[in-house]
């Protein structure tokens, strides 16, 4: 059955009212919107399981809080102090703790004034850092003039592999 010429018309006038009333909307649209609007399905898929498997590998490389299970930094940020990433401290009262040094620890919150006293690392002062969801003492922040990092507690930590 073939279309009359009115209503090719009529359906060529809808396409472009609603192109219109489309177009009227555009800035409302975010950027993504396009980019989504010109991917294939193939390419949608293959974007879609990259990012699962993207995903997936972040999440075995956090290291969470042990209580709450928060994510407190990954091991991409595992660094050397002194020549290590392991140290083993006490502190003035006996208390021995073995400590992993991160460049980065997002998931804690830093609080204290910033003291050199007992410090373990020559000049660098410290705070405490604590896990920012549920408050468990995770390590020490420590900072110099041009530099800083975490020495977190790794009994209070769980890393996911």
């Amino acid at each position: 059955m073939h279309k009359s010429l009115t209503d090719s018309a009529t359906e060529q006038t809808n396409i472009r009212t609603n192109l219109l009333l489309f177009k009227t909307h555009l800035p409302s649209l975010p950027p993504t919107y396009w980019f989504f609007q010109s991917l294939t399905e193939p390419q949608f898929d293959k974007l879609l399981k990259d990012l699962e498997q993207e995903q997936h590998k972040d999440e075995k490389q956090k290291i969470r809080c042990k209580v709450c299970g928060h994510p407190i930094t990954s091991t991409q940020y595992k660094i050397e102090v002194n020549e290590q990433h392991h140290h083993f401290f006490s502190n003035p009262i006996g208390m021995l703790y073995e400590m992993g040094c991160f460049s980065a620890a997002n998931g804690c919150i830093n609080k204290g004034t910033p003291t050199l006293e007992h410090t373990w690392f020559t000049a660098y002062a410290w705070r405490f850092a604590f896990c920012s969801n549920c408050f468990m003492h995770l390590g020490w922040f420590y900072q110099s003039e041009h530099n800083h990092f975490y020495g977190l507690i790794l009994e209070n930590l769980d890393e996911v592999v």
